[in-house]
């Protein structure tokens, strides 16, 4: 069973392509519906099983408008699958809801009109956005699928699990592109990857870092803001090159970075001051000197010559952080 697809007729229907009816749902007719794949995870918590109550109350009438779409005669649940699950809960063989039927052009079209939906309604979080964004953004299509250690969900819980979030890694890359690294919106972040060399640099930077620190549950606070947010702003001056006034500022191969961030991994007192450390004044200054300090002593270590890093003037500022 389906619903039956009635295409916009009326002028406010084809300007905005939706039709609005009240469905008499069935386990059947759910199950057809199919999830995006920029859909979250559907999580049955107390919210959810106070909506079944509620459901249950009212003989089967879930509440607010499930959104459907319809892309090449397939018909996608946009919103509401929460409320499904929770009606699901109830036992009920019937239920009854106002569906509003969504007709797209695209993949990315549909993830869109997810990201306004929720927006909308309730905060999402920077990694439900993002993954609404990848069907209509190539980058981030390009960045998940040659790092696939980057991802949404579930981060760092198993070694088949993301070790970094999307919005964590785009953010940072981004902020390590400042003179002063900060924190900044994971969205306008986003643009600098646009660019295909800044995607291609952060993909080998990404990739480097995993060479190094691996999947390691010791290594996780290698894996934070403040640590990784340092070693990019590190990597794009001394590897890229990016932002050096002098030629006496030393210049690294990508093997020689990777060699110094196992050098990181290797120095526990510098794990353990990891703890609690934030991207801001206070921390930033402190991180900088113990990274420029152990990849200067690695450095000399693989080649027996002195490195010279950068010392800029935020470096200075230690506020308390040691």
């Amino acid at each position: 069973m389906n619903i039956k697809i009635v295409k916009p007729s009326t002028s406010s229907e084809k300007l905005t392509r939706t039709t609005v009816d009240t469905v008499e749902l069935t386990e059947k007719l759910v199950a057809s519906w199919r999830l995006p794949a920029f859909q979250r995870d559907l999580k049955i918590n107390a919210k959810v099983q106070s909506c079944a109550e509620e459901i249950q109350a009212n003989g089967g009438v879930l509440p607010g408008i499930i959104t459907v779409g319809v892309l090449d005669g397939t018909t996608y649940t946009v919103d509401g699958q929460h409320r499904i699950a929770a009606w699901r809960q109830t036992g009920l063989p019937v239920g009854y809801a106002d569906v509003r039927t969504h007709f797209f052009d695209s993949m990315g079209e549909m993830a869109q009109e997810f990201v306004r939906l929720n927006s909308s309604l309730v905060k999402l979080r920077p990694d439900d956005i993002m993954r609404g964004m990848e069907p209509s953004t190539p980058a981030l299509q390009k960045l998940r699928k040659r790092c696939p250690f980057i991802g949404y969900d579930m981060i760092r819980r198993s070694e088949k699990h993301p070790v970094l979030s999307m919005s964590a890694f785009v953010r940072m890359w981004a902020s390590s592109k400042q003179e002063v690294p900060q924190t900044g919106s994971s969205i306008e972040a986003l643009a600098v990857l646009q660019d295909e060399r800044e995607l291609n640099d952060a993909i080998e930077f990404a990739t480097c870092c995993l060479e190094a620190w691996n999947r390691d549950t010791e290594y996780a606070r290698l894996w934070s803001a403040l640590n990784l947010t340092v070693c990019a702003w590190l990597y794009r001056r001394t590897v890229l090159g990016e932002r050096v006034t002098t030629s006496r500022s030393a210049r690294f191969t990508v093997e020689e970075f990777r060699k110094c961030l196992m050098a990181l991994s290797a120095e526990t007192q510098y794990l353990d001051w990891l703890v609690g450390r934030q991207l801001g004044e206070r921390d930033r200054g402190p991180c900088y000197s113990r990274v420029k300090a152990i990849f200067t002593r690695r450095y000399h270590q693989e080649t027996g010559r002195a490195a010279k890093l950068i010392q800029p003037a935020w470096s200075a500022h230690t506020g308390g952080g040691r």
